[in-house]
């Protein structure tokens, strides 16, 4: 080697010496990431428990909402991974490996379009979005705080890997609580919330994780801002540490966050979860004729949709009673990608719920819980309605159930 090109290490230790001080050992990366990955499952575990276990069920009947929530977190650890293992001089994140993640979300963004219908999309809200940051903000400031302990020297790619990361998190979140909590649930909305995040995490790395720039100020300058920089740290992290863990539980529990239960329609999910595991018809049921002639000998109406022709296969249908001893009827159609449940039961009035709709032929169709609903007053027959119920889009359960009454 030439000597213009060697490097006196004696000038360069004099150059540096002032900045060193003592630290703690770096964790490996791979330890980092498990520590995210358990405040993941933290996370999730809490708002299972706060929410409730029916839209979990939900999800698990709802192959594209699962795969879109799989997805998700699939790319949220693999974001996390790239940015802790970045902090790390001589392991910076590459474009390829970010376009790997990226194409994930892209994937998982294809689930849950495919998933809702395009009116919902449209319905997306700025406070949802709000609600969505909420949910991001302390997987965010963990990793990011966990970034900032090495010497990241791409600070703003690494800043995008953090933003990918726990934007992922909290959209796989949102696939459990969107029918719960009024969060957004849409791709459109999904997509300009994860835009968002990534502008913001990536000037957050450029200002807060740009230790090289800030080392090679001039001795006077950098000494104004090593204190600067110590204050903040010890006091904005506390702060923001609570803020978005306050900002999580507002969002779960927050007033107006949970939509009003609905007694009929969570009947009817409660149905369609116990067929899924074992529905023994209690009347004939060899055919559609024998299992109505046995409906109306108990006094309920001989009214009834066929699926069969639309691909569901019909297993047979109970007679029973409420709890409060309201005659009630469940028919059960069983399809390749789940079913269709069919409650009839006695009513004092028709009051139906007054909540966003659509109304088809006098047919009101419903979104709840992760399913979609149809609700009908039957006239004729007394004082009954019905309510059909199926963990699919609302879309094509309107099609389903229109195409059963032609």
């Amino acid at each position: 080697m030439s000597p213009e090109h060697e490097i006196d290490y004696e000038v360069l230790i004099d150059r540096s010496i002032k900045d060193f001080q003592p630290v703690k050992r770096l964790w490996p990366a791979s330890a980092r990431l498990a520590c995210w990955v358990l405040l993941e499952a933290a996370i999730l575990g809490l708002a299972v428990w706060v929410l409730g276990y029916a839209n979990l069920r939900a999800l698990y009947h709802n192959s594209r909402g699962l795969g879109a929530a799989g997805l998700f977190i699939a790319a949220s650890i693999a974001a996390a991974f790239l940015a802790l293992k970045s902090a790390t001089p001589g392991r910076e994140v590459t474009w390829p490996q970010l376009a790997v993640v990226i194409a994930i979300i892209a994937a998982a963004f294809g689930f849950e379009l495919a998933s809702r219908p395009f009116n919902e999309i449209l319905e997306a809200a700025p406070a949802s979005m709000l609600q969505l940051f909420a949910l991001a903000a302390l997987p965010w400031l963990s990793l990011f705080w966990a970034v900032r302990r090495g010497v990241p020297l791409q600070p703003e790619v690494t800043g995008v890997a953090v933003g990918l990361a726990a934007f992922s998190f909290a959209a796989a979140l949102c696939q459990i609580i969107s029918d719960v909590a009024r969060v957004p649930n849409s791709g459109m909305m999904l997509a300009l919330s994860c835009t968002v995040v990534i502008v913001l995490s990536a000037l957050a790395g450029r200002f807060w994780l740009n230790w090289i720039t800030r080392w090679q100020q001039e001795r006077g300058a950098a000494e104004v801002s090593t204190h600067k920089w110590a204050f903040s740290a010890g006091l904005v992290f506390p702060l923001a540490l609570s803020a978005s863990l306050a900002a999580l539980i507002f969002v779960l529990r927050g007033p107006g966050q949970r939509i009003a239960r609905i007694p009929d329609f969570d009947l009817a999910i409660e149905s369609y979860q116990r067929a899924l595991v074992d529905f023994r018809p209690n009347v004939p049921s060899t055919s559609m004729e024998t299992m109505l002639t046995a409906y109306v000998e108990h006094g309920m109406p001989a009214y009834m949709w066929d699926f069969g022709p639309e691909g569901f296969r019909l297993v047979g249908g109970r007679w029973d009673r409420l709890p409060d001893g309201t005659p009630v009827t469940y028919t059960w159609f069983s399809g390749a990608q789940g079913g269709v449940m069919c409650i009839f039961r006695q009513t004092d009035a028709f009051n139906p719920p007054l909540i966003a709709h659509d109304e088809r032929h006098r047919l009101l169709f419903y979104r709840y819980r992760g399913f979609s609903f149809c609700l009908i007053n039957v006239g004729g027959y007394g004082n009954f309605i019905s309510v059909i119920a199926a963990p699919m889009p609302l879309k094509p359960f309107e099609q389903l159930v229109l195409a059963a009454t032609l």
